[in-house]
């Protein structure tokens, strides 16, 4: 009897795990839009800057989107990957917005 109870907890707390994880992917990627969209009102991001970082967004969102299809959750490995993208976007808004380009 414990041991089933212990499984069926298990098995919960993995799936809350999961969503939480994939909340966190969507939390994250609104906040760097919300950085872009920051960057645009400044002036601190060109026009030609803010397209190419809002695509790169818009490719790690459909990289989420196209994981969940898969099988309705987002593996390790595709977390990885995605992390890693997420990260590397965050690079790149953050050298956009602090490169030293003089705005006529």
């Amino acid at each position: 009897m414990k041991t089933k109870l212990f499984f069926l907890f298990a098995i919960v707390a993995g799936l809350g795990m999961s969503n939480v994880q994939a909340q966190s992917m969507h939390k994250r990627s609104k906040h760097e839009s919300t950085r872009i969209k920051q960057g645009m009102h400044n002036g601190e991001l060109t026009r030609a800057e803010t397209k190419r970082l809002a695509k790169e967004q818009k490719n790690i969102h459909q990289d989420i989107r196209s994981a969940k299809m898969d099988d309705g959750k987002i593996g390790p490995r595709e977390r990885r990957e995605i992390n890693r993208d997420q990260a590397r976007a965050s690079r790149h808004i953050y050298r956009a917005k602090h490169n030293s380009y003089e705005r006529f």
